[in-house]
């Protein structure tokens, strides 16, 4: 699909490992995602797991993608959903604004903030 906006510098997104330090036209497709909404995080993680990681990163080692192969074939809610994914992000200090999702500079002044709104 694409990404329809730019990313910004201190946005915050999630990107595979094993190819971190390859120049970016080298990388293969589905590397680097930054979802613009905390409930995205979930399926862009999904996407990264199932697509990149299994089937195109050569940079991915042999057993890590055997793990990853096996854990695809077992439905499990263990991990959790996108909820869950994105109340964890959020109670680590990533938060929405108009350029997407960015980590809060000072958490503990982030949940001081969220508590004069109203929220916990």
């Amino acid at each position: 699909q694409g990404r329809n906006r730019p990313v910004v510098l201190g946005q915050v997104g999630i990107r595979c490992r094993f190819c971190a330090a390859v120049p970016p036209k080298e990388r293969c497709k589905g590397a680097m995602y930054y979802p613009s909404r905390l409930v995205g995080l979930y399926q862009a993680a999904q996407n990264l797991a199932n697509s990149h990681l299994v089937g195109m990163c050569p940079f991915v080692p042999a057993d890590i993608r055997d793990q990853l192969v096996s854990l695809k074939d077992k439905k499990s809610a263990a991990g959790g959903g996108k909820t869950e994914w994105a109340d964890r992000a959020h109670n680590v200090g990533v938060f929405e604004d108009d350029h997407g999702l960015r980590f809060a500079e000072r958490l503990d002044s982030f949940r001081t903030q969220l508590r004069g709104v109203g929220h916990h």
